[in-house]
């Protein structure tokens, strides 16, 4: 790949450097800041870093496929010799359909934050955290070698970790923040040791000397290249959130409602899906650990819907949907799909950030509330919110053409024709397409139809203004279309676009009748949910709460979510704990107060011996006296 095969690929460090600046320049200005000037500024950084995006896709899409990927270097980094690695960014198709999401979602992200956050308090803080989140992601995502993406990781990690605790004045908002960064750091630790197997075999970091070393370097199904596919297949799971390293996003939702919006939309929770896509050529190697991946995600997929369907709370509901979808791409880049885990990323996008901010116009409209149970009725008093979760929900339920009929639909499709393993992983996808229906329409119903609570509401719901209304729509559009870019679009469609990114990937060979096949059952499971979620959801609460009672048990479980964290709670988190004050006991005893303890017991004991002596008799000291005077008097003799 040369460092000229793209004209303008410069312009990425321009991309990196506009959200930086950004908040450096928020974090620095004396004083406090106008709010109009944050905004500004805030805003502005993202949506300048998303125009020169969309002019480096132009130049993409008028190149062709041998001059639609290139580097930039700015100077080497690391030289030991043998090992260099440069400060280098790789702009390519995959980067850059990364950055539009990225820029163009984020910066909308945004924009509806500047109401959102209205009245907080810590108004600047907000947007340089914002800012600088979309930096560390983009910093991801056009690394050119392992070394700066790992930078670009560990920045991820700590952006979500101070978005998460944004409100460190809530308990719960740091525990959130601190599960999340060490669950976190445990998938850094998979990829570092993944590097390390790298530079051991091929002596290099550099994505092009990687992927054109690896085959010889690593060989097809070898030990080392599972290793390496298994380690940095933790650093993905970590980010996305995928059994059993999940536990941490449903967490997250402490954060302010546009926070969940970027992480679980745009930016964190995909990065191990494009960290998979990134490797294809590497897990192509390794056969066995992409069958894993495959397996894992459609497990994940299962237990996230199984668990969204109990939720209460109207952001663990999109959260635990989130985990899901993630699952989706993650099966399909496990079967080697890369380019229709892609697609899904991109639809994915579009619907969860319209239904996330969604959520916070009802979130906002009800002064914070957040239980469905505290809800209903909304659509007659929040038609923005209403009609964009409607648009989200037919887009996640994959109903024809919203944008995730098609996503969703070409993984199953591509998964029929991968073998014995991908018709069993389509089958556990069609179930999961089933409950996503169920889940979301359940949301809708509860939170938008039948009656308003008991008592109705304190305080008539308020529309939201512009600056929240305009990105809603926005995406809901977006949800909406969006699945038409997979139809070819100036010679291009999103799989050819992508080809200079992800050579490995094979295309879908699936036969008219199984495409067909799919369609159906798809739209048939999709049928089956939503007119489930109307029976039950669709008028009132009375069905709803005596159904609750038929299976205490597996609602209970599906409450605990599968009970992960009790069980990392009993297997991990106290033995840890008991360990630790073990070592912190035996510490303190043997090396901090073992001095002080012994220096105690000798003092002690010179003080029993002397109380028998100052007993306050005078023939007691008498006789002490004229003993010492012998014992003097015997030395002085002896002396001579």
């Amino acid at each position: 790949m040369s460092d000229v095969a793209l004209s303008g690929a410069y312009l990425g460090w321009f991309v990196l450097a506009l959200p930086l600046l950004g908040a450096i320049v928020l974090a620095l200005i004396p004083g406090e800041p106008s709010r109009a000037l944050t905004r500004v500024i805030g805003v502005g950084s993202v949506a300048a870093a998303f125009v020169l995006v969309v002019s480096l896709f132009a130049q993409q899409l008028s190149n062709d496929a041998e001059r639609r990927a290139g580097t930039s270097t700015l100077w080497t980094w690391v030289d030991l010799g043998s090992l260099q690695v440069d400060l280098k960014i790789l702009v390519d198709p995959l980067s850059v359909l990364m950055m539009l999401v990225i820029t163009g979602v984020g910066s909308l992200i945004i924009l509806y934050s500047t109401e959102y956050m209205s009245h907080d308090r810590d108004y600047r803080r907000f947007f340089v955290e914002m800012d600088f989140f979309i930096f560390a992601m983009l910093v991801l995502v056009l690394a050119a070698n392992f070394l700066f993406l790992i930078v670009g990781w560990a920045l991820v990690g700590l952006a979500s970790y101070l978005l998460i605790g944004y409100y460190h004045d809530r308990p719960s908002a740091v525990a959130a923040a601190k599960k999340a960064f060490v669950i976190n750091v445990l998938g850094d630790i998979g990829l570092v040791l993944a590097a390390f197997l790298l530079v051991r075999q091929l002596g290099t970091l550099d994505f092009a000397e990687v992927f054109a070393k690896a085959p010889q370097g690593l060989g097809d199904g070898t030990f080392i290249a599972e290793m390496v596919a298994l380690l940095l297949f933790v650093g993905a799971a970590a980010k996305s959130a995928q059994i059993p390293l999940h536990t941490w996003l449903p967490d997250a939702m402490e954060g302010p409602t546009p926070v969940s919006a970027l992480i679980h939309a745009a930016t964190m929770v995909t990065a191990g899906v494009y960290l998979i896509v990134r490797c294809n050529v590497l897990y192509e190697l390794a056969p066995h650990m992409s069958d894993a991946v495959a397996v894992v995600g459609a497990v994940t997929l299962f237990v996230a819907a199984t668990i969204a369907t109990v939720q209460d709370d109207i952001k663990r509901v999109l959260a635990w949907s989130t985990v899901s979808q993630i699952g989706y791409m993650v099966m399909a880049a496990g079967l080697g799909l890369y380019s229709s885990g892609m697609f899904h990323f991109l639809t994915h996008a579009f619907f969860k950030a319209a239904l996330f901010l969604a959520a916070g116009i009802v979130i906002h409209a009800l002064h914070d509330e957040q239980s469905l149970d505290r809800m209903g009725g909304l659509k007659n008093h929040l038609k923005v919110a209403y009609f964009a979760t409607a648009a989200g929900c037919l887009a996640i339920a994959g109903i024809p053409p919203f944008s995730g009929f098609f996503s969703k639909d070409e993984i199953l499709a591509g998964a029929i024709e991968a073998g014995t393993l991908g018709k069993v992983l389509a089958g556990v996808g069609l179930v999961g397409a089933g409950l996503t229906a169920f889940y979301m329409f359940r949301l809708l119903f509860r939170a938008f139809h039948g009656p308003e609570p008991d008592g109705g509401y304190h305080e008539t719901p308020h529309a939201s203004g512009s600056a929240m209304a305009a990105p809603v729509v926005i995406l809901a559009a977006l949800a909406t279309v969006g699945g038409f870019i997979q139809i070819p679009f100036v010679s291009h469609n999103l799989r050819d676009w992508l080809e200079p990114a992800i050579t490995a990937d094979p295309g879908i060979e699936a036969g008219h009748g199984q495409e067909t096949l799919i369609i159906v059952l798809s739209l048939a499971v999709a049928a089956i949910g939503i007119a489930a979620a109307w029976w039950l959801f669709g008028s009132g609460p009375e069905r709803r709460l005596a159904r609750a009672q038929k299976l205490p048990r597996l609602r209970a479980f599906l409450l605990d979510q599968w009970r992960f964290d009790e069980v990392y709670e009993a297997a991990v988190v106290q033995p840890g704990r008991d360990l630790g004050d073990a070592g912190v006991r035996a510490g303190e005893r043997g090396v901090g107060q073992g001095p002080v303890i012994a220096a105690e017991a000798v003092t002690g004991a010179g003080a029993r011996i002397l109380s028998r002596v100052e007993n306050g008799l005078v023939r007691t000291y008498a006789m002490a006296v004229i003993a010492g005077a012998a014992i003097v008097g015997a030395i002085l003799i002896l002396a001579r």
